[in-house]
């Protein structure tokens, strides 16, 4: 299971802290995340990225992010995933973008990937959203695959691999 495979159900960052999602958070939090790109470039719909979010999954760990006391956003990563975490989602809204928080959650994803001993970090970005491709690329995710209407008929997603630091090639 997941859950024991990340540390702690609470993880504290220099700006924000991830903390398990609970159902209270998840229709409020999914209704704000489709309204910016890239889910509302796809019309992708607050119903299901709430289903998402809330469906039982013991190979994935969901977190809100808060920052204070407010809902920043959104994390989930699988594990395990082709010899590696997977952050299937990470979604920060729009007042918490530009803040350094994505890359201390990128920081906290290649830490966990390093304990867990795993050859491969991934995550995935649409490809008409450049600002998440440089984002990735910009903390050394290079692309593996490109995938056309994965997530949405139309669209392509770029698939992005990392060697963690510290592990063996």
């Amino acid at each position: 299971m997941i859950s024991s495979a990340l540390s702690g159900p609470i993880n504290e960052l220099d700006g924000a802290r991830l903390v398990p999602l609970e159902e209270g958070a998840i229709m409020p939090l999914a209704e704000a995340i489709v309204a910016i790109p890239p889910w509302s470039v796809m019309n992708y719909s607050a119903n299901a990225l709430a289903k998402f979010l809330a469906s039982p999954d013991g190979g994935a760990a969901r977190y809100l992010v808060q920052v204070g006391n407010e809902a920043a956003g959104a994390v989930s990563v699988r594990f395990p995933w082709l010899k590696g975490p997977y952050l299937e989602l990470l979604a920060l809204l729009p007042s918490f973008q530009g803040r350094g928080i994505g890359s201390e959650i990128i920081g906290w994803f290649e830490q966990e990937g390093i304990r867990l001993g795993a050859r491969n970090l991934w995550v995935c970005a649409s490809s008409f959203n450049a600002r998440a491709v440089r984002f990735y690329r910009r903390h050394g995710f290079h692309e593996a695959a490109t995938f056309s209407g994965l997530v949405a008929d139309g669209y392509d997603e770029i698939l992005l691999r990392k060697f963690p630091l510290q592990a063996k090639r």
